[in-house]
């Protein structure tokens, strides 16, 4: 846990976020430039989402213009990046299918491939050659500390700021800690009230997309709050990752379904039979995410925990392990934190 940016003033760790996050992206951004196989692309698109995660969380500390103009790059790269591998996913589905391929069908994939990764990398040559993360880090005045609370304010106690119609969660004079504490607590049981709710319905494939997203945006924000609450809260990450991984499978499949038909090609015989590998394995996959839902977020002890961890937890040291009941190894507590997602939007 990193006491220096617990008492930071939210704004300040909004902006050194960022600024982390941005030097990643600058480095996935090149490495992609230069070579966009599979690998690749998912690391930019990871470095995408984690550098957007506190742009879009904190957005209400940015000029919006400024913040527009950022995220309408960010998202042309993302929606590049995607179409890329939308190609790859399709690839991999019928090889994990054992499906042949027509001469005319590989022939088209390749294609496809080849345009998209062209298209992408010409992008990523031209943010680069414009220097993409300086303009970034002047357009949002991430070392500018003109806009940043004055210090005798960051003793009051202000009221969540109103935006329009928005009412903000967040205290912007108050620490990040602080913020932290309030605001994370009522985001993980917002998303287990939505689970809780398609639940019921016994989470049919194509209803699992709004809930997939809201995780996504979750388990990023948690990573965002990750250096001022410590090493537990890697657990807490780890089981969203196991979350959104099962939800990952899911989307991709149904994705490859959608992508088949907006191409045209879903009336191909090798297409016809991987739909229908797809389609079974999609209805088998909900259910074992029923099962793995309600002995997990379903559970109302687990989720719980977790909430009492985050409303007491930022900046402030854990109790030492002797003094906490040890989770059994089976359990999502005792996971351990992959190095990074497989799972894209």
């Amino acid at each position: 846990m990193n006491v220096r940016l617990a008492q930071l003033p939210l704004a300040a760790y909004a902006a050194e976020q960022l600024l982390t996050r941005l030097i990643r992206l600058e480095d996935e951004w090149a490495r992609c430039t230069d070579h966009a196989d599979a690998d690749a692309i998912h690391d930019l698109r990871v470095a995408i989402r984690r550098f957007g995660e506190p742009l879009r969380l904190f957005r209400s500390l940015f000029p919006k213009q400024q913040r527009k103009q950022v995220r309408e790059e960010l998202r042309l790269n993302m929606s590049l990046a995607g179409r890329t591998r939308d190609v790859d996913i399709v690839r991999d589905s019928f090889a994990r299918a054992d499906i042949e391929l027509s001469p005319e069908i590989a022939l088209y994939l390749s294609n496809e491939r080849a345009i998209a990764e062209a298209s992408l990398r010409a992008s990523l040559a031209a943010g680069l050659g414009s220097g993409f993360a300086a303009r970034w880090r002047d357009t949002l005045r991430l070392k500018d500390e003109s806009w940043l609370p004055p210090a005798a304010a960051l003793n009051a106690t202000s009221p969540p700021v109103t935006r329009g119609k928005r009412r903000d969660l967040w205290r912007e004079t108050e620490t990040a800690a602080a913020n932290a504490r309030c605001v994370l607590p009522v985001l993980l049981e917002q998303f287990c009230k939505t689970g809780e709710r398609l639940a019921h319905g016994g989470f049919d494939p194509t209803t699992l997309h709004g809930l997939r997203l809201d995780g996504k945006h979750l388990r990023y924000t948690l990573e965002v709050f990750r250096p001022i609450y410590g090493r537990r809260m890697d657990d807490l990450i780890a089981a969203f990752k196991e979350t959104q991984t099962r939800l990952g499978d899911i989307s991709d499949a149904i994705a490859t379904m959608d992508w088949l038909k907006s191409q045209g090609i879903h009336r191909r015989p090798e297409a016809q039979q991987l739909q229908l590998f797809l389609h079974h394995g999609t209805q088998k996959l909900a259910e074992q995410f029923l099962e793995y839902w309600q002995d997990h977020w379903g559970l109302p002890a687990f989720r719980q925990q977790w909430v009492r961890y985050l409303a007491r937890f930022a900046g402030q040291a854990v109790p030492s392990a002797a003094k906490q009941p040890r989770p059994a190894a089976s359990s999502p507590e005792a996971a351990t934190p992959e190095p990074d997602e497989h799972v894209a939007t």
